[in-house]
């Protein structure tokens, strides 16, 4: 294996361990302008992945963006 393809194995593990950094690497959202972009995450959106656990309720969640 060379190493570029151990950089880019471990570069991959990051992104695959860490929602944040995949949502961003990998998830395309249309926005309000018809543009396809990034899914970053809100700061209560980053509250709710960092603090969730195996069972979660979330009340009225489309209107802080938690669908």
């Amino acid at each position: 294996m060379t190493v570029k393809k151990k950089s880019n194995s471990k570069a991959l593990q990051k992104v695959m361990s860490d929602f944040r950094l995949f949502a961003k690497n990998f998830i395309k959202i249309i926005d309000n302008n018809g543009e396809s972009v990034p899914f970053i995450l809100n700061p209560e959106q980053e509250q709710f992945t960092k603090e969730m656990t195996k069972y979660n309720v979330i009340l009225k969640g489309r209107q802080i963006g938690k669908q």
